[in-house]
């Protein structure tokens, strides 16, 4: 993809990033593994979210504020519930800004043998070299790179 890319996993109500390959580009934001994110408005949270037993996570939810992070964060919870649906529906996540003004990123899951979501791997890239639209379009090679990984957890 020319971006970076992330292996991602859910902790404790946050998003825990465990490994990345980073893009050579000078502008690129850097988060080491072991780098601890928001759920509500990162792509992977979201994707974790949406994925999840409303139950949990309406309880997951209720024990942390949505803290706004960019403009665009979402932080009326119905809001965010309407979008958590539409994103389950897609089994995708989505960061359109929300996580930082200029930053977009998409998220695919990595499934156990099970079906559960055991990981994600996410695509993130400043707006001046990738749009929303066009990191969507990774999507299915997104996917093939999470079925391949999901492979190595059996």
């Amino acid at each position: 993809i020319g971006e970076t890319c992330n292996l991602t996993m859910l902790d404790r109500g946050h998003v825990v990033y465990l490994d990345r390959v980073e893009c050579q580009w000078p502008l690129r934001l850097h988060l080491a593994p072991g780098s601890r994110v928001p759920i509500h408005c990162t792509a992977s949270g979201k994707l974790f979210l949406a994925t999840m037993p409303k139950a949990r996570r309406a309880a997951l939810l209720a024990a942390a504020p949505l803290e706004r992070h960019a403009p665009a964060t979402i932080v009326d919870r119905a809001e965010l519930d309407r979008e958590l649906d539409r994103l389950r529906k897609r089994d995708l996540g989505v960061d359109d800004e929300e996580y930082m003004a200029g930053l977009v990123a998409i998220a695919v899951p990595v499934r156990d043998r099970r079906g559960r979501i055991a990981a994600a791997i996410a695509v993130h890239a400043p707006t001046a070299r990738m749009s929303l639209a066009t990191a969507l379009g990774y999507a299915d090679e997104m996917r093939a790179a999470a079925a391949r990984i999901a492979a190595t957890l059996r």
